[in-house]
């Protein structure tokens, strides 16, 4: 007989610092992706892929620095959640915050520039994620669209019992 039942549990959310490692490693990605394209595209024709290759850790540098922008700006963004739960432009502020804190050392005036500017790139995604949200949300629900079985007494609404963790 089966005695395993089905855990009702939510796991923890992750922590700050996990949430940043996290981010760390997507900008990593994301630098490695962005040298391999760039480096793909300036080689000769017979010799993309490799030129490509070569191309990531010859800029190794970059690649760290994108993580370390992507770390600083999940950071900034768990401070002002953790500050003010229901602020909506927190993207924002930790996109003109990390931009002015990694142009410090160009002075006074290139922080302020910096700052602006990232604010406005912030607020560009902002209204991006924003605008996709609504319209996936207005969107009529198709008929080929798999739908969630319905709540039964052993698995909650939304989770089908397939993917259900047993203890």
């Amino acid at each position: 007989m089966d005695t395993t039942r089905p855990t009702t549990e939510q796991p923890p959310p992750p922590s700050i610092v996990e949430q940043v490692r996290d981010h760390a490693i997507a900008g990593a990605i994301f630098g490695s992706a962005c040298n391999f394209v760039e480096g793909a595209w300036k080689s000769p024709s017979g010799s993309r892929l490799s030129g490509g290759v070569l191309a990531v850790p010859k800029n190794a540098r970059s690649i760290g620095s994108c993580a370390a922008w992507f770390g600083v700006v999940q950071s900034v963004r768990c401070a002002v959640t953790h500050v003010s739960p229901d602020y909506p432009y927190e993207s924002t502020v930790a996109w003109g915050v990390t931009d002015a804190l990694f142009s410090m050392h160009r002075g006074p005036r290139a922080v302020a520039r910096s700052g602006l500017m990232g604010a406005a790139i912030g607020v560009a995604f902002d209204m991006a994620e924003h605008s996709l949200k609504r319209f996936l949300a207005s969107r009529p629900p198709r008929e080929d669209d798999r739908r969630i079985p319905s709540e039964s007494a052993a698995c909650p609404a939304g989770i089908p019992d397939a993917t259900r963790r047993r203890v």
